[in-house]
């Protein structure tokens, strides 16, 4: 029992690692992203400082930042139909 939780924890550990670090990647090509529009005069209205801002809050509810919880949810998913095929195989 203790080397399964053991895998799990590790497993769960390192799923971790990959969303934090793919959270940061895409939040910086994000703010990158918008500086350069800012930078080609995508709002003269706007100070660069308010651009950005206001573009990144509109990521943090967007498609793309619940698209990273597939980390978890995609190994999750092959491990429940790899387990039930081992399961009646």
């Amino acid at each position: 029992m203790f080397p399964l939780l053991f895998r799990a924890v590790l497993v769960v550990g390192l799923l971790t690692a990959i969303y934090i670090a793919l959270a940061a990647y895409m939040r910086w090509d994000k703010r990158r992203s918008l500086e350069e529009a800012h930078d080609s005069g995508a709002a003269p209205g706007l100070s660069r400082e308010d651009f950005v801002s206001k573009g990144l809050a509109a990521y943090e509810r967007s498609w793309e930042k619940r698209a990273l919880y597939g980390v978890f949810l995609l190994p999750l998913v092959v491990g429940m139909i790899v387990g039930t095929i081992a399961w009646f195989a």
